[in-house]
């Protein structure tokens, strides 16, 4: 009798059916099949080699009727199903091949993610048939020659996650000015945050290492004095030393009346006064993080952070979210009914803290 349901039938069976069922439905006959297939296909998440090898091949097949459905598509390593037959690491170029073919086809893709472990597959986005124009993406390849191609048409690209050191043999490949005019959301290497100055940046984070910390000053004074939209500045790595500097420069910059959000500050023990004064300078200033690891003592205690916050909102009273990081030991403070409350987590991450973006 299904065999008999007309189209629109089993387009609505098929929209109450859940993603685990809908493998199962679109085995049962083909009018089920081509109902469920535009919703198996709408969010392609590959978690392995073999997986990602099967799956780019059903969208890249039968003339790629396929790739329109697409529009997030996620391809990384999990850590759980790592083998020899399922590394991405290890995998020939004839793999990244099938990759590239299927994202030549997903015209209407919106998300993309792709993590490579070796961060060396930055071609396979370089290809004169990708079409699609992404909202959003997270990726982990190097900043090269084909990466710049592929975001350079990314006319509608409004966050962008990288996961890559920057470092180049030569220097670093340049983005156009007028390029990726869309962007809001930059989270990557403080040198290539340096190459979206051009952007209107509304949320950065930047990760800096030994070897780029001599360039965060300079970074940080470009953007204090030709991006006014920012109201979110998360840096990851900045050394104790630098604070100061840092502190003057954006409490000096063209988006310090409006900034919401600074974080990560590797506040020093003492020198308090020079900090205040910088704070004083941020009126909008609504959440803020400090990285108190090296102090000693340490102020695990509650009492002790209490004190520290009423410091802190004596000279920015607009302040609603304070952070203490303790090594891997997150102390979040925020507002509820007038009262300081808070949360401590454990095992935490620098770059696994959200709060810069949400």
């Amino acid at each position: 009798m299904s065999r008999q349901l007309p189209p629109e039938v089993c387009s609505a069976i098929v929209s109450y059916a859940s993603p685990r069922d809908l493998i199962t439905l679109s085995r049962t006959t083909k009018a089920f099949q081509r109902a469920a297939e535009p919703r198996i296909y709408e969010h392609v998440i590959l978690r392995d080699a073999q997986s990602a090898f099967i799956g780019c091949h059903a969208i890249a097949v039968r003339d790629a009727f396929r790739g329109p459905y697409v529009k997030r598509f996620i391809l990384y390593q999990d850590v759980r199903r790592t083998s020899p037959r399922n590394n991405l690491a290890v995998v020939p170029a004839q793999f990244w091949l099938s990759v590239q073919r299927a994202l030549c086809q997903m015209v209407n893709l919106e998300y993309l993610v792709i993590h490579d472990p070796l961060a060396a597959q930055s071609w396979v986005l370089d290809h004169e048939d990708i079409t699609f124009q992404i909202r959003e993406a997270n990726l982990r390849i190097p900043w090269d020659s084909h990466t710049v191609a592929f975001l350079k048409d990314q006319k509608k690209l409004n966050a962008l996650v990288l996961m890559t050191d920057g470092k180049e043999d030569g220097p670093l490949c340049a983005l156009p000015v007028t390029a990726l005019q869309s962007l809001e959301v930059f989270s990557g290497p403080v040198l290539v945050a340096a190459e979206l100055l051009g952007c209107s940046l509304t949320r950065l984070q930047m990760t800096v290492d030994e070897e780029t910390a001599p360039i965060l000053p300079t970074v940080v004074a470009d953007l204090g004095k030709i991006m006014p939209t920012l109201r979110k500045l998360h840096i990851v790595g900045m050394a104790e030393h630098q604070i100061m500097e840092i502190l003057q420069l954006v409490s000096t910059s063209v988006f310090a009346p409006a900034l919401r959000f600074l974080g990560i500050l590797p506040i020093p023990s003492r020198d308090w006064p020079a900090v205040h004064r910088c704070l004083m300078k941020l009126p909008a200033l609504e959440a803020i993080e400090f990285d108190i690891t090296r102090w000693e003592p340490q102020p695990w205690q509650e009492p002790f952070q209490r004190v520290l916050l009423l410091e802190f909102r004596t000279y920015c009273p607009t302040l609603q979210h304070v952070v203490f990081w303790i090594a891997q030991h997150r102390f979040t403070w925020f507002m509820r009914d007038g009262e300081w409350a808070n949360v401590h987590q454990m095992a935490r991450h620098h770059m696994s803290d959200s709060s810069w973006r949400t």
